[in-house]
């Protein structure tokens, strides 16, 4: 994805990069949201993998709708030496492509906003998924019935607002994740945690 970043600058200062750079971004960015079921856990694994402790790895990850937010969490840890990672873990939380990290990057060769104000701002707001399912799947709840060991209360809390069985397919495969509780595998894997837009 590439956005063009335009901006001139004149007496509304910051305001003016701010409006014109997010713009175009933002509808480029949800013509490409693609969902994957394992999503989840592939984030996991790359956060884990840049060093990021398990419980703000389950945090940056649980929802996801690909491996992006941990795609975002290494690129910007390895690019911007001077920024905490909990600044970091903000940044990429939600993020469906790198889009932050450049957004990020383009604002700080500027030079004009603070750390707050340019993660503030280049922070995705609501990850961009489908809309949320009227009722939850009937397939989910079933193959965690079928196909796991979980009470039926974790099995509700994996499934609520699910649109298919994808659900239970990551938490089984998160299963091979043996530093990870089984509540941890579901926050990990349930799509009711997800934010939607509204239209």
């Amino acid at each position: 994805m590439s956005c063009t970043w335009t901006a001139s600058f004149s007496m509304y200062g910051w305001l003016a990069v701010l409006v014109s750079a997010g713009v175009g971004c933002n509808q480029e960015a949800r013509a490409q949201v693609a969902t994957d079921p394992l999503g989840p856990l592939y984030c996991y694994q790359i956060a884990v993998a840049a060093q990021l402790d398990l419980d703000h790895a389950v945090q940056l990850c649980s929802a996801a709708l690909s491996d992006a937010p941990g795609r975002c969490y290494a690129v910007a840890l390895d690019r911007f030496h001077g920024l905490a990672s909990q600044k970091i873990l903000q940044l990429c939380r939600a993020a469906t492509s790198l889009a932050p990290v450049s957004c990020y990057a383009r604002l700080d060769s500027i030079g004009t906003l603070t750390e707050d104000q340019m993660i503030a701002y280049c922070t995705t707001a609501c990850s961009l998924g489908p809309p949320p399912a009227q009722v939850a799947s009937p397939a989910c709840l079933d193959g965690a019935a079928r196909f796991t060991d979980l009470s039926l209360q974790s099995a509700g809390e994996l499934c609520q607002a699910s649109r298919s069985a994808g659900p239970v397919q990551c938490y089984i495969a998160g299963q091979q994740l043996h530093e990870l509780a089984d509540s941890k595998v579901v926050q990990l894997c349930a799509e009711s945690r997800r934010c939607q837009y509204t239209y």
